[in-house]
């Protein structure tokens, strides 16, 4: 899995024993910006990629792995968001869903 997602993920997690005192005046970054730059990193890592690509098939680069690396990073965390939306798509099905 992607080292730099995994570690952008970390501070969401609690801390083992520790409880976390909720304020109401919290400096908290709303979820939208959080998804935000989620996909401006997935964005990224695909056009590096795309980048990749075009300097191993002009001859610019000769290291095949390093490009195979990178595309395989900007799959899997293409694939990691497609899996979140789906997975926000069918909560939302299912609250649409409730009776009141």
């Amino acid at each position: 899995m992607n080292d730099l997602t995994i570690s952008k993920l970390q501070p969401l997690l609690p801390e083992a024993g520790v409880e976390k005192k909720q304020t109401d005046n919290a400096s908290q970054t709303p979820f939208s910006d959080f998804v935000k730059r989620s996909l401006d990193d997935v964005n990224r890592q695909m056009v590096d990629a795309d980048q990749a690509i075009d300097e191993l098939a002009t001859g610019k680069n000769q290291d095949i792995h390093s490009t195979m690396i990178s595309m395989q990073k900007a799959e899997i965390s293409f694939e990691l968001v497609m899996q979140i939306r789906n997975k926000l798509i069918s909560a939302y099905d299912e609250i649409r869903r409730m009776s009141i």
